[in-house]
C-alpha cells in the first residue's frame, strides 16, 4: 500500500451538534492520506460510489474509503488512524464520518479507539447498520479519556465471512472522517431501558434536559444489525427537569431484537442512543434446538413439513458478532459442532423459506 504525504486538513465549522471539528478527511485521491495504513489490501481509497446526502461532516462525493469483504475466510482486516489527531487543550470530543454499505455486506465491523496505542476501547461493536446502498452520516461521544490525546488512535476491524472471489465483494465504505470538541447535543439522555412483556417489548427512557428537541425515533433490528424505524415519539422541545417516554414494540421479531433511539434535534442534528436488546420467545416454533445447554454438537430440527431444501444458518453470540456459519444441504435435522465455542448464551439464525427464524441456546 502507497502512503503519500498529506496535511490533514483542519476545519472550523459551526453547528448545533458538532461544535468545532478540528480534524476532516475527506479521502481525496486513490492513496492513503497521512496516518492512515491498512493490515491488508481489501482496504482501498475508492470513488466507484461517491458520497453524498449528509452534513455534517460535509459530504465530499469523489473518493472514500472502502473496506471488501472476500476470500480467503477467517482472516482480520484493520483499518487505522494514527499519529494525525491531537486533542490537547480540547473537551467534549466527537468523532463522526460518511458511511455506506452495499446490500450483501453482513459483516460487522468494529469501531475502537485508543490513548497510547495498547489499550483499546469499542466505540461500537458494529458500524455498518445503515440502509444498503445509502450513504448516511453517524457519530459518537468520546469519554473524557479522549481529551488531552497527543495522538488519539482510531481502528476500524472485522474478520472476513464471505465465501467468493475478491473481484467484486460486498463492501462497507466510510468517508469524511471527522473529530470534533464542545458540541452540545439536543436532548441529554438519563437512562434508557427496553424489557419483554409476554409477546411484547417494552421501551422506557428518561431525558434530563432537553433543548430545542423534536422527536425520537425508535429504530430496531433482528441478528442481522439492519437497523429500521419501526415508531416515532415527540420530544418536548424545551425542558431542563427529567421527562418520562415510552413505546411499546406489539409486534417484535421472533427471537433477539435489538433497539435504539435516534435522538432528533428541531434543525435536523441527531445522535443515537445505546443499544438495548430484548429477546421474545415464541412457543412452538419452526426449528428445535437441543440439547440446551449443549457441550459438543447441537441438532437443529425443523418442525414443518417443508424440510428438503437447503437452509443457510449462523450462530451468533449476543452481541450480533458471528462465530459459525454454514449450509445444511437438509433442512429437514442437521447437527452443529459448537465444542470449540466459549460458554455462554447464543443465537441460531436460519433463513427458512426466505423467513428469518432464531432460536436461543445455551453453550456449556
Amino acid at each position: 500500500m502507497r502512503n503519500t504525504a498529506l496535511v490533514a486538513l483542519v476545519l472550523f465549522l459551526s453547528s448545533p451538534a458538532w461544535g468545532q471539528i478540528f480534524y476532516l478527511q475527506p479521502f481525496p485521491d486513490e492513496n492513503f492520506p497521512t496516518g492512515w495504513s491498512a493490515n491488508n489490501s481489501r482496504v482501498t481509497p475508492n470513488n466507484q460510489a461517491v458520497s453524498s446526502g449528509y452534513n455534517p461532516p460535509p459530504a465530499s462525493g469523489g473518493y472514500n474509503m472502502r473496506m471488501q469483504d472476500c476470500l480467503p475466510l477467517g482472516e482480520t482486516v484493520q483499518l487505522n488512524v494514527n499519529g494525525v489527531i491531537n486533542t490537547v487543550g480540547r473537551t467534549g470530543i466527537r468523532v463522526g464520518f460518511g458511511r455506506r454499505r452495499s446490500n450483501a455486506f453482513d459483516t460487522p465491523v468494529t469501531f475502537a479507539w485508543s490513548n497510547n496505542g495498547t489499550t483499546w476501547t469499542t466505540i461500537s461493536s458494529d458500524v455498518t447498520p445503515v440502509a444498503g446502498d445509502v450513504w448516511e452520516a453517524v457519530s459518537f461521544d468520546l469519554p473524557s479519556g479522549a481529551e488531552n490525546v497527543s495522538n488519539l488512535r482510531f481502528r476500524f476491524s472485522y474478520v472476513t465471512q464471505e465465501n467468493i472471489n475478491c473481484t467484486a465483494p460486498p463492501n462497507f465504505r466510510i468517508d469524511d472522517f471527522a473529530v470534533g470538541q464542545n458540541f452540545s447535543l439536543p436532548i441529554e439522555l438519563l437512562r434508557f431501558e427496553a424489557r419483554a412483556e409476554g409477546d411484547r417489548a417494552h421501551l422506557h427512557w428518561a431525558t434530563a434536559v432537553e433543548f430545542n428537541s423534536a422527536y425520537f425515533e425508535v429504530e430496531r433490528s433482528g441478528p442481522d444489525n439492519r437497523f429500521v424505524p419501526i415508531g416515532r415519539v415527540a420530544a418536548k422541545g424545551y425542558a431542563r427537569e427529567a421527562r418520562e417516554y415510552e413505546f411499546l414494540d406489539t409486534k417484535p421479531l421472533p427471537g433477539l431484537n435489538y433497539y435504539r433511539l435516534r435522538l432528533t434535534d428541531a434543525d435536523g442534528s441527531f445522535s443515537y442512543s445505546p443499544i438495548r436488546q430484548v429477546y421474545a420467545s415464541r412457543p412452538g416454533g419452526e426449528l428445535r434446538v437441543f440439547p440446551s445447554p449443549a457441550q459438543d454438537f447441537l441438532r437443529v430440527v425443523r418442525q414443518t413439513a417443508e424440510g428438503d431444501e437447503a437452509v443457510r444458518w449462523r450462530v451468533l453470540d449476543l452481541l450480533g458478532r458471528v462465530w459459525l456459519q454454514g449450509n445444511a444441504a437438509n433442512g429437514a435435522a442437521w447437527e452443529i459442532a459448537v465444542h470449540d465455542l466459549p460458554a455462554g448464551s447464543y443465537l441460531l439464525h436460519c433463513n427458512l423459506a426466505g423467513r428469518p427464524v432464531t432460536q436461543l441456546f445455551q453453550k456449556q
